[in-house]
């Protein structure tokens, strides 16, 4: 069962969250990479080297990473994180697009493998307890929506009062203000 949070971050927001997480020591790998990629160590200084729109935090305390060979598509021989088999949050960044508006970004993780019973597998505790330190994280310094159901950043919510758009992710995303 996946665990999934919402969230609106400002590039000042999410240097934050990654000194937050540092502590974990925390490893970036990107959605698709080659055999040869070395992974980032995810801690404040290393967002510019976050140039995709979406990681996999990898914990290697909690376990290894799996990676499958891409087989078919553009992307043949490239690899790609088992997100189910490996200790991985899924990591898509919040992004300003093109017409000057801040679009939302999300953090999943998947804690309990559902399926067969015979198989099924439980995340290592670890990998839990660091997702709700991320979420303990948010409900303490960002700003729930309005509509419900995100995180808004600090400095995303002194941008927007600014003039700063807060749209949700996707063809149809709608606005979102800070609730207060």
């Amino acid at each position: 069962m996946a665990a999934t949070l919402f969230f609106f971050m400002t590039p000042e927001d999410e240097r934050a969250f990654l000194r937050q997480i540092e502590p974990r020591a925390f490893e970036a790998y990107p959605e698709v990479f080659d055999p040869r990629f070395e992974p980032i160590a995810v801690n404040g200084d290393c967002q510019k080297a976050l140039v995709e729109s979406a990681y996999y935090l990898h914990l290697p305390l909690a376990g290894d990473a799996v990676a499958r060979t891409l087989r078919r598509g553009r992307n043949s021989g490239m690899l790609e994180i088992d997100e189910v088999a490996s200790a991985v949050f899924h990591y898509e960044r919040s992004l300003i697009d093109e017409a000057g508006e801040l679009r939302s970004g999300r953090l999943w993780a998947e804690l309990v493998a559902v399926g067969d019973k015979t198989r099924r597998e439980r995340k290592p505790d670890l990998l839990h307890v660091a997702f709700e330190e991320v979420r303990a994280y948010f409900k303490r310094r960002y700003v729930r929506s309005n509509p419900p159901g995100f995180f808004i950043g600090p400095d995303a919510a002194r941008r927007h009062k600014a003039g700063l758009l807060l749209r949700e992710a996707g063809r149809k995303g709608a606005l979102h203000v800070p609730h207060r």
